[in-house]
């Protein structure tokens, strides 16, 4: 509008009159996706001789200021996201503090108790028994808990911590089938080595990952069915094994099988929960530059094997 008091659209338009003004421009403001803002607006009280080419600089004055505040939109979401992922941070160093101290104390204070009881000599088999499925439950809520605090590590993005020592692996898996052998009596525990099957890995983690596999063969099979183990020295590498004869794991759980939390059906209607276990192998198995996997079929049941590169002893 070049002159209000001589335009026909505005000489009867009272807001000239009442805020004194002759000349007015006006953009509208958007966002980069469209959406309206607001109106730029300058004001003349004396007629203005408005061409094309400054209708033109106002335009991309208006695009300006629009992508201005689309940049301070984008700033504040980031500065929003940073502040939870700090709180997120606070809160995840927060559980681990709970978990690895104020749940381990209890839960060793019941160990003890447990094993000290269950090493008398007057007890009769009721209480035999009930003490030690106090010492299995606690063993369990501590494995748990470890895995806890592993998968917690490694979703912060920090590498699993590794003891690497000179181990044979024919020893330790026969040592570690054995105490899950006392844990599931009634089930057949196999164990075959073969070849030389001496590396330098961290006995510890090793020993979990062997726990977490037996474990989840041992959930997923018949009563009646046998778990095979494997270890077996292959030149350069050591390949640990650990089959079970229960169902096949569905084609769609496959590919994300080592994710935390993963889930699938068989059918049926069977649920089929994988938890942390798996996940926890996978990031252990990494930490010593190994790799894991799993082929499962329809009749042979399910073989995961892991491949550990023997190290430097």
């Amino acid at each position: 509008m070049r002159q209000a008091s001589t335009d026909p659209r505005f000489t009867t338009h009272p807001a000239p009159k009442l805020y004194g003004v002759e000349s007015y421009i006006a953009v509208p403001l958007h966002r980069k996706d469209g959406s309206f803002f607001g109106v730029l607006c300058a004001l003349d009280p004396l007629p203005a001789n408005l061409s094309e080419d400054k209708l033109e600089v106002f335009r991309h004055l208006g695009d300006l200021v629009g992508h201005q505040l689309e940049q301070e939109d984008e700033l504040g979401r980031r500065d929003a996201q940073l502040l939870g992922a700090h709180e997120a941070a606070q809160l995840r160093e927060q559980l681990i503090g709970i978990v690895s101290h104020d749940l381990r104390n209890p839960l060793n204070a019941i160990t003890l108790t447990a094993a000290t009881l269950i090493r008398r000599t007057d007890l009769d088999d009721r209480a035999r028994r009930g003490l030690s499925r106090i010492l299995e439950s606690a063993d369990r809520a501590n494995r748990l808990i470890r895995d806890l605090l592993d998968f917690t590590q490694a979703r912060m993005g920090k590498p699993l911590p590794v003891n690497p020592q000179s181990v044979d692996l024919h020893a330790l898996t026969q040592q570690v089938v054995d105490e899950v052998g006392l844990a599931t009596p009634g089930r057949r525990l196999d164990v075959v080595c073969e070849g030389d099957a001496r590396g330098t890995w961290d006995p510890d983690r090793i020993a979990q990952v062997l726990t977490n596999l037996l474990t989840n063969a041992l959930q997923y099979s018949p009563a009646g069915t046998p778990i095979r183990v494997k270890t077996e020295g292959q030149g350069g590498k050591v390949v640990l094994s650990v089959c079970n004869e229960g169902p096949p794991i569905p084609a769609q759980v496959l590919p994300g099988l080592f994710e935390p939390m993963t889930r699938g059906s068989r059918e049926g209607g069977e649920r089929r929960s994988i938890g942390l276990g798996l996940y926890i192998v996978d990031q252990i198995v990494r930490a010593h530059a190994g790799s894991v996997e799993v082929v499962s079929t329809e009749g042979v049941g399910t073989t995961f094997r892991v491949r550990l590169p023997r190290g430097t002893e």
